[in-house]
C-alpha cells in the first residue's frame, strides 16, 4: 500500500518532529512540513517530496529493524559512512544511495566502514 504525502510527512513529524523534517528538507520555516501533513495542506515542491519519500524510506527501514527510538537518534547522529555527515543531511542532498546503504548496513551490523 503506498501513503499519500500528508501521511508520510504526519509519521515523521510524530516520530522526528519539525525541525528534523525542515531540515531533511531544507526549508526555512519550520511550521511548513506541518502544513504539509495536512489533507488539504499545501502541496510541496518536488524536491521535497522526494526528500520526504527518501527520508520515509530510511525512516521505516529503520523503525521494523531496529525500532523508533533507535531509528531517531541513527536519523541526526553524524555517520561515518556518510562522510560524518548526519542521515538528514544526506537525505536533504538527495544522495540516496548513500544514505539507504548506510541504513542497511547498520541494521546489517556492518556500520563500520
Amino acid at each position: 500500500m503506498r501513503k499519500d504525502l500528508p501521511d508520510l510527512v504526519a509519521e515523521l513529524l510524530g516520530n522526528l518532529g519539525p525541525t528534523v523534517v525542515q531540515a531533511m528538507t531544507g526549508v526555512r520555516d519550520r511550521s511548513v512540513p506541518t502544513r504539509w501533513a495536512r489533507p488539504d495542506g499545501p502541496t510541496p515542491r518536488k524536491l521535497s517530496q522526494q526528500q520526504v519519500r527518501l527520508g520515509f524510506r530510511v525512516w521505516l527501514m529503520l523503525r521494523d529493524a531496529e525500532g523508533p527510538q533507535v531509528a531517531a537518534a541513527w536519523m541526526i547522529g553524524a555517520n561515518p559512512r556518510l562522510g560524518e555527515d548526519t542521515p538528514i543531511t544526506a537525505i536533504r542532498e538527495m544522495r540516496s544511495a548513500d544514505v539507504v546503504g548506510a541504513a542497511q548496513a547498520f541494521i546489517d551490523d556492518t556500520a563500520a566502514a
